[in-house]
């Protein structure tokens, strides 16, 4: 490869609403934003593909002016950090020079140290391999290979397609034709960038074809460090980063989640996926962390946790889950969960494994039916195609709390979903509020007889849930039940 291609920077573009994607693959083919609300106004951060009119930074009253049709998503800056650390873990296994979260681009750029990699994969093409298929596929990574950060950044944002572009031996010339905005903004104010605008230099190659001097006389240093930038000068060194010594998993569990069922599974999910983190490989956790965000819990008390101190290493996610569910059974929240986290910390190296003389016809089972998995999430655009049906609440007066589905695979980041999530439909209404007609899709049904009429009412609830049923005839003679939520007083369609 030469002594050109020492740095792979690795660019992940619209790393958040790739994020989002992934975990709510429905959104595909809408238009969405992505809106921080740390300031003043609230700001889009970023926005999903068919938000083709909206631009991050646009305040979200703009947006929405451009793009009215767009869902407005809440940043949820913690997950996209945990899926970019995720990514980083997953480089790890490639090189042991890789450094993220640069001031270049943030979340979703990556650099990857390249030299002598070569000798250990056997050749430039598999250690390049390596490299993309570290990145899942949905993430459309695009890099740059070269000799500096900053050329190489520029080779991946200007690349327009998933894939590799080089830089080449003469950085300058492969800058010289792109456009000074690409200039990095924790080195090089915006000010300064309108100010070389208003000079007439637009690209690299205007820039570099300036005197230095004259620019550190008239900016001072961050114009001599523009220079060098456009002139394919860069320094910087790749900095590896340091592992983490502890790891952490989150999932979403569903609206008003009151189970204990459901937090037992949840911990067996939480711990699956946390032990099957490649720096999980091996090792031994000596305690963990069970954290439950409350529904509707006052400020001070809105997070329940426990920590979990293991006599002895724990190796397996199976012997974590036992110890956590055996105390889960005596304390555990007094309240409905929104979401929960695990960390497993204080982590050492493997003491040693047991091996079987007998195969393990489950776990041959599971890794058959995970690898059928992944290959449906290559045609799938990276959406999970597997779940397992976990039965939670079976008592629970409402259909949609009773069972919930859970992706086979390990690396999923998805919550638990409800498997029968009520519709909204819309009723024509008697006069003590029963229905007389039921739209289903465009056309109305009239109904033609009730068969039956129950309710419930969990006042007692952070949300009270109060709902009044009717499993109805229509005139064509198809049964559907349909409740009213005294709550929001609207009307739904409840599936079994």
């Amino acid at each position: 490869m030469g002594d050109a291609a020492t740095i792979a920077c690795l660019l992940i573009s619209h790393f958040r609403a790739r994020v989002e994607l992934a975990r709510r693959p429905e959104l595909w083919g809408r238009a969405g934003v992505i809106v921080e609300r740390s300031g003043t106004r609230p700001v889009v951060i970023d926005c999903l593909p068919a938000a083709e009119a909206v631009e991050p930074g646009m305040t979200l009253e703009r947006a929405l002016s451009l793009q009215p049709d767009a869902v407005v998503l809440e940043a949820d800056e913690p997950h996209y950090a945990r899926e970019f650390e995720r990514l980083l873990r997953a480089l790890d296994d490639v090189s042991d020079r890789v450094e993220g979260a640069e001031p270049d681009g943030g979340l979703g750029v990556a650099y990857v140290g390249l030299d002598g990699l070569e000798a250990m994969y056997g050749g430039e093409t598999a250690m390049l391999d390596a490299l993309l298929h570290a990145v899942p596929s949905h993430f459309e990574p695009r890099i740059g290979i070269g000799a500096g950060k900053f050329p190489t950044f520029v080779a991946a944002r200007t690349r327009g397609s998933p894939g590799i572009s080089r830089v080449g031996r003469d950085a300058a010339a492969f800058l010289a034709p792109h456009s000074i905005n690409l200039l990095p903004p924790a080195f090089v104010a915006s000010e300064l960038i309108d100010d070389l605008h208003r000079l007439g230099l637009h690209t690299m190659g205007d820039l570099a074809g300036q005197e230095m001097h004259a620019l550190l006389d008239r900016f001072g240093h961050e114009g001599r460090r523009a220079w060098e930038l456009a002139s394919g000068i860069d320094a910087r060194p790749l900095r590896p980063r340091v592992a983490a010594e502890s790891i952490t998993e989150t999932v979403t569990l569903p609206a008003a989640s009151a189970s204990l069922e459901l937090l037992r599974v949840a911990v067996d999910t939480l711990l699956t996926r946390v032990f099957a983190q490649p720096p999980m490989q091996g090792r031994y956790a000596g305690s963990a962390t069970l954290a439950c965000t409350l529904e509707d819990a006052p400020t001070d008390a809105s997070t329940w946790s426990k920590e979990f101190h293991f006599k002895s290493g724990v190796g397996h996610w199976q012997r974590a889950a036992e110890i956590i569910k055996d105390r889960l059974e005596t304390e555990h929240p007094q309240a409905p969960v929104e979401a929960m986290t695990v960390t497993l910390a204080n982590l050492s190296g493997a003491s040693g494994v047991q091996l079987s003389l007998f195969p393990d016809l489950r776990a041959d089972r599971e890794r058959r039916l995970l690898e059928t998995e992944r290959r449906l999430q290559a045609r799938l655009r990276g959406a999970h195609a597997l779940h397992r049906m976990v039965e939670v609440a079976p008592w629970h007066p409402a259909p949609e709390m009773r069972t919930v589905q859970i992706s086979i695979d390990p690396a999923a980041t998805d919550g638990m979903r409800p498997v029968s999530t009520p519709s909204s439909v819309e009723v024509r209404e008697g006069p003590a509020q029963e229905p007389l007609a039921v739209q289903v899709g465009r056309q109305w049904h009239e109904v033609s007889r009730i068969e039956d009429r129950w309710s419930f009412d969990l006042w007692w609830r952070p949300t009270p849930m109060h709902r009044r049923y009717y499993r109805i005839s229509q005139e064509d003679g198809q049964q559907v039940t349909i409740y009213r939520d005294e709550g929001d007083q609207q009307w739904y369609r409840q599936t079994a």
